[in-house]
């Protein structure tokens, strides 16, 4: 042992000894525990601690009481936050108070290995340089100033991490707005993009969320130079063309050296100016967001472009048969109001729109001899259409796209019994998307006619979906198949207004 130590202080004890395991299989150290913070400022008092390691929530004092008592003993000792809450704003709270980092559980042995080497590596350096006596105060102070930019550097680690998991861009503006709006604590923070002449806000916090003409020589001159604009009080703020008695910057997002949208703070609450620190961390923050931005939309181009094309080849396919045309748009409509009742995330109903517009697309493989035979098909025949599913799936299969849609593609014909295809699944292991969609299909195909039968009503319809409840059926969409306009007989039918099947608009025409 070289007599240096780590400090767990943690009122679980399985994470505590968890943790002390994993701190003394690093190197030569020593780790002391405690069960409570109350405990381990006495430790800390009593010891000299490479790192102190607390957990966030804890009775008597919890982590950022822990946390601000050590800086009182010993402003210099790494402090490392553990919590559970892995958000953004924790992150955001715990090295603002002065955290070197933070650790979310379950932790992995990797992520406290490369923690604890990158702040003893940065102690050292902190160490050494404040070891000249000649010049302590000046050192000390750059001593200050490197530890900021150290928690800085961290911080924006963890904003990195957050972004790079979104993929939807309307979730990155909140997202910057609340970053930027809490990292350089101001009481106005917006985000809008350019469009038509206007900076359209998408997000604001302490803004009004409205519109803005482009046209002063303000945002002229932000267009032009691509470069970001600060105002200090008195100067005129651009977005309500009056003097400012508070401090304002715009930062322009770039996305191929063009102007994309706009980041606009304002209004510190310690009612100082942007410092150069400030500009330097919320452009680093654009920066980074700007390339996420840039990432989605090219996904969404070869996203959109996918999509299109999937919907041209099954409008070829209900052109083949009359009687099946707008088959899978009226489908599609009918599941998304089902997914309404049911409450259903927004990556299931997209999946439905989707996958609900593709579900018959596994038909291309069906012989026309098949699908457009006037009377009812025998058991060979049968057989073949049977197969349609897993034509279906095997055609999205090699796009890693659409994971649900395929979902829906592949079981859209199992039966809440069992006895449906391709599988047999039953219950439960029928995908919910799926089960949806199987309600909407049938409803569809009674009440369409062919060539060798008559539509049903609505009424003889509902009461066939009733009858099935529970054998074709999941009971929970039958329910909730009832509460929709369909199911409530308002809904007459869905009129062909995008006969391309290109769009996503649809006009009902109810029934009152």
């Amino acid at each position: 042992m070289n007599g240096k130590k780590f400090l767990v202080i943690d009122d679980d004890p399985l994470t505590r000894h968890l943790l002390s395991d994993i701190l003394c299989s690093i190197g030569e150290y020593q780790t002391d525990v405690a069960t409570n913070g109350t405990f381990g400022i006495q430790e800390v008092k009593a010891n000299n601690y490479e790192i102190v390691f607390t957990d966030l929530t804890m009775p008597e004092l919890n982590g950022l009481e822990v946390l601000k008592e050590v800086q009182k003993i010993n402003p210099r000792l790494p402090v490392v936050v553990v919590t559970g809450m892995s958000t953004i704003d924790v992150a955001i709270k715990v090295m603002k108070e002065g955290a070197n980092d933070f650790i979310t559980k379950p932790f992995k042995i990797k992520t406290i290995t490369s923690t604890v080497e990158r702040i003893l590596g940065e102690k050292l350096l902190l160490d050494r340089i404040g070891f000249n006596g000649n010049y302590q105060e000046s050192i000390e102070r750059l001593n200050a100033e490197l530890f900021k930019k150290l928690q800085k550097i961290n911080l924006l680690q963890a904003i990195n991490a957050e972004l790079d998991s979104m993929v939807d861009n309307n979730k990155i503006y909140q997202a910057i707005v609340a970053m930027a709006s809490k990292l350089l604590i101001v009481q106005e923070a917006s985000f809008g993009i350019i469009e038509d002449g206007y900076l359209r806000i998408k997000k604001a916090i302490g803004a009004p969320e409205k519109d803005i003409a482009i046209t002063t020589p303000i945002f002229e001159t932000i267009l032009k130079t691509r470069s970001h604009y600060l105002a200090n009080p008195g100067e005129i703020n651009p977005h309500t063309g009056r003097a400012l008695s508070y401090s304002f910057i715009s930062i322009p997002f770039l996305i191929k050296d063009v102007v994309f949208g706009l980041l606009n703070l304002a209004n510190k609450v310690d009612g100082s100016s942007f410092t150069d620190d400030d500009i330097s961390l919320a452009l680093t923050l654009v920066n980074k967001t700007a390339m996420r931005i840039e990432n989605n939309v090219l996904y969404e181009i070869i996203y959109n472009n996918l999509v299109n094309s999937l919907k041209a080849l099954v409008i070829s396919i209900e052109a083949r048969d009359p009687y099946t045309r707008f088959h899978s748009e009226r489908v599609t409509t009918y599941a998304l109001q089902i997914a309404d009742v049911l409450n259903l995330a927004d990556e299931d109903k997209d999946a439905i729109k989707f996958g609900g517009y593709l579900h018959d697309i596994g038909k291309i493989g069906i012989k026309d001899g098949i699908l457009l035979k006037p009377g009812p098909l025998n058991e060979e025949e049968l057989a073949d259409v049977r197969l349609h599913p897993i034509i279906g799936d095997n055609i999205l299969k090699p796009l890693k796209f659409f994971p649900k849609e395929r979902q829906i593609i592949r079981y859209h014909h199992e039966s809440y019994d069992g006895s449906g295809y391709p599988e047999g699944l039953a219950g439960e292991q029928i995908p919910m998307v799926a089960r949806v969609l199987a309600l909407a299909d049938a409803y569809d195909a009674m009440t369409s006619s062919r060539p060798y039968r008559d539509a049903m009503s609505h009424e003889q319809s509902v009461e066939e979906i009733k009858r099935c409840t529970f054998s074709q059926f999941d009971g929970k969409i039958v329910e909730a198949f009832l509460q929709t306009p369909t199911g409530r007989g308002e809904l007459l039918k869905v009129l062909p207004s995008s006969a391309l099947g290109l769009r996503d608009e649809r006009v009902i025409e109810y029934v009152h």
